[in-house]
């Protein structure tokens, strides 16, 4: 997660420049699907497709963005993995349904 995190951070901004298909609220949704697919306290996945994703997406964000990705990411994981009963599943749902897209190919 260090190398996604700092690869993000690293990625030169390029102000001006259309994204390559997403919305920055889309770019961080995914993000956070990243965090929630790397919790300990869900079960771990596979996260080699969202991470291209993400890595490839980062290229055309503002810095803002990028650190609020990065702060999306922890801030999910920390959640998923002290989570429990109710507020378990719901993440494992959000997981299942609305991650899905970010995640296809990753499980």
């Amino acid at each position: 997660m260090k190398t996604l995190i700092i690869a993000t951070l690293a990625v030169t901004s390029l102000a001006g420049v259309a994204h390559a298909g997403v919305s920055d609220f889309q770019f961080l949704e995914a993000a956070r699907c990243r965090g929630l697919a790397v919790s300990e306290g869900l079960g771990k996945l596979d996260t080699a497709s969202i991470d291209t994703f993400l890595r490839d997406e980062a290229a055309t964000r503002t810095l803002a963005v990028k650190a609020s990705a990065t702060r999306k990411m922890s801030e999910a994981t920390k959640v998923a993995d002290s989570a429990d009963g109710d507020k378990k599943a719901k993440l494992l749902a959000e997981r299942e349904g609305g991650c899905a897209v970010y995640l296809a190919g990753s499980k």
